[in-house]
């Protein structure tokens, strides 16, 4: 037996194939690039910094000098300028991958978990500024 896939075959008409391309990853929420400072807080540890990328109403991802365990429950914290304010937010969030970035760290997506009112409106601000 031969382990080298074979080539695309045409039968009846389609054209088959034994690797076919992942779908694109689904996204909950469009996301809007977002940099500015930011603080992640573990249970019991202390806050480390962060710089954010992007956010969506769903979360946001960020650059972080280690890694975080996916599932891993933590408090995240930024302050973004719009429209000549400043627009703060903080509020529970949950890890969904931490993945290795070259020499710049690890880039962390985060889940919002039940963001308050206040917070969500003020993230809700910042997709639509």
């Amino acid at each position: 037996m031969n382990d080298v896939p074979s080539a695309p075959q045409k039968r009846s008409g389609h054209v088959t194939s034994a690797a076919r391309p992942m779908p694109a990853e689904p996204r909950s929420f469009p996301r809007k690039i977002l940099r500015c400072p930011a603080i992640v807080v573990l249970p019991g540890a202390s806050p480390m910094r962060a710089r954010t990328l992007d956010i969506s109403l769903g979360g946001l991802s960020l650059m972080l000098g280690e890694q975080l365990r996916p599932g891993q429950e933590c408090t995240v914290g930024f302050e973004a300028p719009l429209n000549g304010k400043t627009v703060r937010v903080m509020g529970p969030a949950k890890v969904i991958y931490s993945i290795l970035s070259g020499n710049d760290g690890f880039r962390v997506g985060l889940q919002f978990v039940k963001l308050d009112a206040a917070n969500s409106k003020s993230v809700a601000e910042l997709m639509m500024g």
